[in-house]
């Protein structure tokens, strides 16, 4: 499969800029290692305009499959967390394709890829990561109402309101060099990929709950998931809600509303 590989030195200046849009709960920045989350900020991804498909991501070709026909979307993410990763210290992160899977849906087909990165320095592995991409035809539009239906046997340990604005959506995708346009053109998200306002970025939301698990847990997270079942939107006023099983509470499952 394809083989991206990217170096970047994990400066600490960064995290003051996403502390600032994160909200509510702040990252310990006398820390020497980085924050759960915050390593989506770093190992930006620099193309010239020429480079750009017309949704501001890379053209696809090269490391993603051609596609036409089709947009992607980021359906979630599966992280974990090895050793603590060191801030002011060079970071190797090697990313490739694992899998692509072609499945019928409503007689159209999806192709679902899975990215797989591994951060690591001059010695260990200090973070797996696995990215669910989600490529489906251009003049689908989502309809669906997803309901969650929560597990049984669980307590509720915190809940949170929150919400995102544009100011935040262009300073994260600023952060992160992300030109993806449904996070910052009305008229490319409603219009041409047929959502109802901008969306938030799944890496965002991911880090601000993970934000919140370390307010709970403290440094001792070794295993995170997440799945987007549904677009989140500026302005929209997020519900979170952390649960614990009750025999085990190291045990976590968190619900967004």
């Amino acid at each position: 499969m394809k083989k991206k590989i990217k170096y970047d030195y994990l400066e600490k200046n960064k995290l003051n800029l996403l502390n600032n849009i994160i909200g509510n709960i702040k990252f310990n920045l006398n820390k020497s290692y980085l924050p759960y989350g915050a390593h989506w900020i770093y190992f930006n991804e620099n193309y010239s305009l020429k480079e750009l498909g017309n949704d501001g991501h890379p053209k696809r070709g090269t490391f993603f499959p051609l596609l036409k026909g089709y947009k992607r979307m980021f359906a979630g993410s599966e992280l974990f967390f090895k050793k603590n990763i060191s801030l002011n210290k060079k970071i190797k992160k090697q990313t490739n394709i694992e899998s692509i899977i072609k499945k019928k849906s409503n007689n159209n087909y999806l192709y679902f890829v899975t990215v797989e990165s591994i951060y690591k320095d001059s010695e260990d592995v200090l973070l797996k990561e696995s990215q669910s991409i989600v490529f489906i035809k251009n003049n689908h539009i989502s309809k669906k109402n997803n309901k969650i239906n929560i597990l049984l046997g669980l307590k509720l340990i915190k809940k949170k309101a929150f919400s995102y604005n544009n100011i935040d959506l262009f300073r994260y995708s600023a952060l992160t060099y992300n030109s993806h346009k449904i996070h910052y053109d009305y008229n490319f998200a409603t219009k041409v990929e047929g959502h109802k306002d901008l969306l938030v970025h799944g890496p965002l939301i991911a880090t601000k709950v993970l934000c919140e698990c370390h307010s709970l847990y403290g440094n001792k997270i070794k295993y995170f998931q997440f799945k987007i079942n549904k677009p989140i939107y500026v302005n929209q006023k997020i519900l979170l809600k952390i649960y614990a099983t009750k025999k085990c509470s190291d045990n976590i499952y968190i619900y967004i509303f």
